[in-house]
């Protein structure tokens, strides 16, 4: 999450914060979210070519399941990774 500070019209004495979540943000939920329902069931993904889109971001790169955390990568290099690790 991104951290936006909002200027208020005069008439408010009170400093807003706004908190907003880029693309990268989503990714990175979206593979926690997966390591934790995988752990949760005892399972495992063993895929060749899992491609990942996502709805507004479109083809984010291959899905691997790394057994400790679900990582994404663009063939070669890792681009992403779960920040929450299997048990």
């Amino acid at each position: 999450m991104q951290e936006r500070k909002v200027i208020m019209s005069s008439g408010f004495k009170e400093e807003v914060i706004v908190l907003t979540s880029n693309s990268n943000d989503k990714v990175v939920n979206f593979l926690n979210e997966l390591r934790i329902l995988l752990d949760k069931h005892n399972a495992k993904l063993y895929a060749t070519d899992c491609e990942l889109f996502m709805n507004g971001l479109g083809y984010v790169g291959m899905l691997e399941d790394n057994i400790e955390t679900i990582e994404i990568s663009d063939g070669g290099d890792v681009i992403f990774s779960s920040t929450v690790s299997s048990n």
